[in-house]
């Protein structure tokens, strides 16, 4: 969580590093074997059969974990983008807040002046307070509109990998196609762990996140 004092909130919360982890780990966990160069005999020939029954639904596993990878990798540069914006406005927050305590100082000095002078220190004054009224609703505008593009994040991969891949015969479990990109994002735990749990669940049939998704979407942003 950044240090957002300025805000006094964190409008945009995540890990873009663990994202971006879990991207790369999805592009490289499934990979579709072939016979090593120059085997020949009864068991290059069993292993050849064998492989071509499971060949089609480990292309599909590998199309499915590249298409999460591109939405992880998106959602990561959409984290990074939504935090250096957040740190501008919490930048400009706290510029204010001091501009805000040194006006007020400046109204309760001229107060004992009266006439314009306190008058042009009040009106500084609350010059200031909108200002800092309008930083603070830029960042709950951009808060809704990262906690927004969260769920859709979130719901793509459910989608994706909610039904999209799924043990069959000789076909990778979820656990060892999936557990790699968990371990990626370990270093961000609330994330990991609630990524695991939507990873390696059954797939689910309603078209509204729950269970482990809806947790998901929480560690990707969504309160």
């Amino acid at each position: 969580m950044g240090d957002y004092r300025g805000l006094g909130f964190d409008p945009v919360p995540g890990d873009a590093g663990a994202v971006s982890s879990a991207g790369e780990r999805c592009r490289l966990l499934v990979e579709v074997p072939a016979p090593p160069g120059g085997w020949e005999g009864a068991a290059a020939e069993a292993f050849t059969a064998r492989l071509a029954g499971v060949r089609e639904e480990l292309e599909t596993a590998r199309r499915t974990l590249n298409a999460a990878a591109g939405a992880l990798e998106d959602w990561a540069g959409t984290v990074l983008a939504n935090q250096r914006r957040a740190e501008e406005l919490d930048r400009r927050a706290r510029e204010l807040r001091r501009a805000v305590e040194d006006a007020d100082n400046e109204v309760v000095l001229a107060s004992f002046r009266g006439g314009p002078a306190h008058v042009a220190a009040t009106a500084r004054l609350e010059e200031l307070r909108r200002d800092l009224d309008g930083v603070l609703a830029a960042a709950r505008d951009l808060e809704a509109d990262h906690h927004s593009t969260a769920r859709r994040v979130a719901e793509r991969l459910r989608h994706l990998l909610g039904g999209g891949v799924e043990a069959a015969g000789n076909v990778p479990s979820r656990e060892e196609l999936f557990g790699g990109v968990v371990q990626a994002l370990n270093a961000y735990s609330a994330l990991g762990g609630e990524l695991a749990g939507t990873l390696l669940a059954a797939p689910r049939t309603t078209t509204r996140p729950s269970g482990g998704a809806a947790a998901f979407v929480s560690a990707l942003g969504e309160r």
